[in-house]
């Protein structure tokens, strides 16, 4: 089904979902999966061709040694401020090709299958009025963020490259001679073995390249992470859904109408009759099968994208320092050229935090709601099945980064307090050079 691009709005008011019956239909997941074209990433059958993955990890990788390069050939040269730019760029390939290696996984193609199988909301938007209302926000949401990350990374590609290239264009390197002792601007820069920052053929490869990989890097940078974040919004549909049916569990018939009249139900059973705890034992549970769901999807998101959290929450700590530094020079260049980049990468880090504590945040709603459950009424075997879904609702659904560190706000404000902290210590380091 192709696009059309004048149904795609930025904000989604649900009318996209009309004459849906499958998930890989709905407007946000084919322009994800149009997106993921340039990485080869939508998840594919095993015996399937994965023959552009693998080209992209080696293009990835051997990417990284020419950078690294000229990081050690050119250390104690250059000022602080244009080496701190190729740090920059190292570590953003670094972490690009450790995704490649991600796309490449099994684990990977089978999260998304299943998360499309079995976990998206579209799935259960008939199970009742409020799954179905729970399903209409969650999309609301994901297509927001879809369209919004996907503008932001197009914005961040553009002002990346463009300004390197304005930068030769004020310098002079496109005249028919140039001035003596200027050198062509790059997005990226590398060690090798021609000439680049005099030369225009050199300069002209390189700067191609440039936005080849640069596109790539960033593809796998933001459209990985709107993957995650529209599988946590998921989960967070399920678990405000599972705490609606808990707070709204029925009381026996005989209780409620009684409930005025307080001899009334002083003389009544105040327990559900045989039809009542039949569909009692339906609704416990279908709430602990969806709670198990919502637990099992949880440990293998842990188990597929643990260490690729753990490795980017390194890679927020190192950054963001180094882009402070850069935007501090406070020049219209540097501005254009790294302002874009540094909100991206921070907005980034913000949003994974913060989507990822709303998991965290709605499993404490879901405890008090188990609470709120009319167990008195009930007979053993369903008091048992409360017991189960109380017992369940005691386990924590933050999500650990190889079972090591919290991804959750107080690990954001740990990393942005620490970034500031030796912003601080660079910029006197930089200072002092001048």
């Amino acid at each position: 089904m192709d696009i059309k691009l004048s149904s795609v709005k930025i904000f989604s008011d649900g009318s996209d979902l009309e004459g849906i019956e499958k998930v890989e239909d709905i407007l946000y997941l084919r322009i994800l999966k149009k997106i993921m074209w340039v990485i080869d990433g939508w998840p594919k059958e095993a015996h399937k061709s994965q023959f552009f993955r693998y080209y992209i990890c080696i293009l990835d990788m051997v990417s990284l040694i020419p950078g690294t390069l000229y990081l050690k050939i050119n250390t104690g040269k250059i000022p602080s401020f244009e080496l701190g730019h190729t740090y920059i760029t190292v570590f953003m390939n670094a972490i690009a090709a450790l995704r490649t290696v991600l796309v490449l996984t099994r684990n990977y193609n089978e999260i998304i299958f299943y998360f499309l199988k079995e976990v998206h909301l579209f799935n259960f938007r008939r199970k009742s009025k409020y799954a179905y209302e729970t399903h209409i926000l969650v999309h609301k949401i994901s297509h927001f963020f879809t369209m919004y990350v996907f503008m932001l990374m197009c914005c961040g590609i553009l002002l990346f490259n463009l300004t390197p290239i304005y930068n030769s264009y004020a310098a002079g390197m496109f005249r028919d001679e140039p001035p003596p002792n200027a050198t062509f601007d790059h997005a990226v820069y590398f060690a090798l073995p021609f000439d680049t920052s005099t030369s225009f053929k050199g300069y002209a490869i390189v700067s191609l390249y440039n936005w080849y990989i640069c596109i790539t890097c960033s593809t796998y940078f933001c459209i990985i992470d709107l993957t995650i974040f529209i599988m946590v919004f998921h989960l967070w549909g399920h678990m405000r859904v599972l705490s609606y049916n808990l707070e709204n569990f029925p009381k026996p018939a005989s209780v409620l109408a009684a409930a005025n009249d307080a001899h009334a139900y002083t003389a009544c059973e105040n327990k559900y009759n045989e039809e009542e705890l039949v569909e009692v034992f339906i609704r416990l549970r279908d709430c602990i099968q969806i709670h198990s769901l919502v637990i099992n999807f949880s440990s293998m998101m842990a188990d597929s994208f643990g260490w690729t959290l753990l490795v980017y929450l390194f890679f927020h700590q190192v950054s963001g320092c180094l882009l402070l530094l850069e935007c501090s020079q406070l020049d219209t260049a540097a501005l254009a050229r790294y302002g874009p980049l540094t909100i991206i990468i921070f907005q980034q880090l913000i949003q994974l935090s913060v989507i990822f504590e709303l998991i965290g945040s709605s499993n404490d709603r879901l405890i008090d709601s188990v609470y709120s459950v009319p167990w008195e009424y009930m007979d053993t075997a369903n008091r048992k099945n409360v017991f189960v879904m109380l017992r369940q609702s005691q386990r924590s659904m933050n999500l650990k980064a190889c079972s090591m560190i919290t991804v959750g706000v107080q690990t954001m404000i740990a990393i942005l307090k620490t970034s500031f902290s030796y912003f601080v210590m660079l910029r006197t380091v930089a200072d002092e050079e001048e």
